[in-house]
């Protein structure tokens, strides 16, 4: 094959090719202008939609906070010694005056034996001199001595028992202990932590609010606590201790709210999420699906005569799926919930499985015309 006929096909498959291309080109406008004209001519885009509605929606405070034992303490010995035995396992629950370790008290046992012997001496030769006074035989002076000699007798009996009781350690009140950090045999001094001890039948959360929350904040408000160890589950309690000081640092005031703990499912020191109840007032509101953001403004699109009007509004708070609309809505006003990614300002629509008409129902009650 020549040059020129190599040439020729070239130009006649480039002719082909091009003229394929504007065909195309001309098939896709007319499709496209056929599209609008149909809807020019009636068509209906199909949407769902919802009404706006007056509803109660709570003023709410969002934290995070610790959970604090009701009561916590370390168990620690009153005195030095050697431990004979540990009688606890961790994390058993007792109740108070449980026994928890015993101490060596052989010492202590001896020196209350003998502190008993001596009041017992002291005891019988008062009694002897106070017959010997009542037949004016002993002087006064001689009875008021022995009295005084049986009243320190008796504090050295006390003390002696005393001492023998503190080589027992009990459990101070009901709760719930921690790990043993000690064995048998081992030596403890009156600094020396054994264990801890934890009252969670109640526990309290501590966290922190903003300054400017201080004037609504009030005891017996509603708090909702959630953490990421139970997914799902709501611990519901009350505020019951409102700091009296706002940290100057942090600008925000401390505030405990006690939640029930009977399963004692919260230990001490777990991170919560908490929701604080301040208030609650009656708003206009919509589902929170409705609301288009758009270069820092939002609007709605609004059902007016089966047709789609595009609608400015003020959002203001959110809370479960429903959004305030302070500014640019009426009560009972129909708006888009679906469907407005392809509507136009000024579209005709259809609500979908409603036959063409809006009825009125809960915002983001469910999917298809509200109902």
């Amino acid at each position: 094959m020549s040059i020129i006929k190599q040439l020729v096909f070239v130009v006649l498959l480039g002719g082909l090719v091009y003229g394929g291309y504007l065909g195309w080109e001309w098939y896709a406008a007319d499709s496209a202008g056929s599209t609008a004209e149909k809807r020019r001519r009636g068509g209906a885009v199909p949407v769902e939609a919802d009404t706006a509605r007056i509803e109660s929606m709570p003023v709410v405070a969002e934290a995070v906070g610790t959970t604090v034992a009701r009561q916590s303490i370390e168990i620690t010995p009153l005195s030095d010694g050697r431990i004979e035995a540990i009688a606890f396992d961790a994390g058993q629950q007792v109740k108070a005056g449980h026994v928890l370790v015993r101490l060596d008290s052989d010492i202590e046992r001896a020196d209350l034996k003998q502190a008993e012997a001596a009041r017992g001496r002291a005891m019988l030769e008062l009694d002897r001199i106070t017959v010997l006074r009542q037949k004016n035989v002993a002087t006064k002076a001689t009875v008021d001595e022995l009295a005084s000699n049986l009243v320190a007798a008796e504090a050295s009996e006390s003390r002696a028992r005393r001492k023998l009781a503190d080589r027992t350690i009990r459990a101070p009140f009901a709760g719930t202990l921690g790990i043993s950090r000690y064995y048998k045999g081992a030596r403890v001094t009156d600094s020396t932590v054994i264990t801890t001890l934890d009252d969670l039948s109640t526990v309290e959360i501590e966290f922190s609010v903003a300054e400017q929350l201080f004037s609504k904040t009030r005891q017996a408000q509603t708090v909702e606590a959630t953490t990421a160890a139970y997914p799902g589950r709501v611990f519901t309690g009350v505020v019951t201790k409102i700091g009296s000081r706002v940290d100057p640092v942090s600008r925000s005031f401390k505030v405990r709210a006690e939640v029930q703990n009977a399963d004692g499912a919260l230990p001490a020191g777990m991170f919560m999420y908490l929701r604080m109840l301040l208030s609650s007032s009656n708003v206009l509101v919509v589902p929170e699906e409705a609301i288009i953001a758009e270069a820092g403004a939002s609007f709605v699109f609004v059902i007016e005569d089966n047709k789609a009007r595009r609608r400015a509004v003020t959002v203001g708070r959110r809370e479960f799926g429903i959004a305030e609309i302070t500014d640019g809505l009426s009560p009972g006003t129909v708006v888009v919930t679906r469907g407005t990614n392809k509507l136009r300002n000024g579209s005709t629509v259809k609500l979908a499985g409603a036959g063409g008409g809006a009825k009125k129902g809960k915002p983001g009650a469910g999917k298809g015309a509200p109902k």
